[in-house]
């Protein structure tokens, strides 16, 4: 029994998995509102806007901050409040396309009145789906530099 169930997940990993999205790659035009999309969440997060939050986030949102706190949708969108005021900073950013899934990687400083609170190295996620991009996952992880100012 034991054996043959190891060979049915074996065997089923060789299966390729595709499907129409992975096959034909999101147009051009449908990328470039990504970076419209980014924005606009920074600007939910920084007026802490839990509306405008909702209307970016997916249902499926998940955050695994620098802290090591774990958040899904419904506990950002009740802390949101706490985040007025935040400014966020992007540099050493990448994307990878993966069918209609967007993986952003990069460095974020993040201030508040003027003063840097963290930096860290981040991951995002983006899905495109209802013909608009939602945002579904952050990681970020505080830099070594700025844990060494500390």
């Amino acid at each position: 029994m034991k054996n043959s169930v190891v060979l049915l997940v074996s065997l089923t990993m060789l299966i390729p998995i595709s499907s129409r999205a992975q096959n034909k790659p999101l147009p051009v035009k449908i990328l470039e509102q990504l970076e419209m999309a980014e924005k606009d969440m920074v600007n939910a997060i920084s007026n802490g806007d839990s509306t405008a939050f909702k209307q970016i986030a997916g249902d499926d949102y998940v955050d695994i901050n620098f802290n090591g706190i774990r958040t899904d949708l419904r506990s950002m969108l009740n802390d949101l409040h706490n985040f007025k005021g935040l400014s966020v900073s992007f540099s050493e950013q990448s994307q990878r396309v993966y069918g209609n899934f967007a993986l952003r990687t990069g460095r974020a400083e993040l201030s508040v009145t003027g003063k840097l609170i963290a930096e860290v190295f981040y991951t995002q996620g983006w899905v495109y789906r209802g013909k608009k991009w939602q945002f579904v996952h952050w990681q970020g992880t505080m830099t070594q530099d700025f844990l060494q100012k500390k």
